[in-house]
């Protein structure tokens, strides 16, 4: 698989976006992907229990060296936390960091 910084912009999205769903999907969640070419949110994941959870899939290809701060590298518009839309941010690590976080069976 072709490393995420060799893509240009629009090809690294598709690779965070196709990275997320894989990650969910590993988890037990159903997926779908919004086909809307613009929108507030890239992906819905459903749990086997009925709790649904809405990203906006980010990559970043040069995170904070402290990953705890990579909660304010990108931040979620009005809409966005309006709609309880979560960033799904992943980097060139394939490291994944949710926000606001949560636990998969919340």
């Amino acid at each position: 698989m072709t490393e995420p910084e060799l893509l240009n912009r629009h090809e690294k999205g598709a690779w965070a976006e196709t990275w997320a769903i894989a990650w969910l999907l590993e988890r037990g969640f159903w997926v779908a992907r919004n086909i809307a070419v613009q929108g507030p949110f890239d992906v819905i994941a459903v749990s086997k229990e009925g709790k649904i959870f809405i990203f906006d899939v980010k990559y970043v290809s040069k995170p904070p060296k402290d990953r705890s701060d990579i909660r304010t590298y990108r931040v979620r518009s009005d809409l966005q936390k309006a709609l309880s839309i979560r960033l799904f941010i992943i980097d060139h690590k394939k490291e994944v960091t949710i926000e606001p976080p949560f636990e998969e069976n919340e």
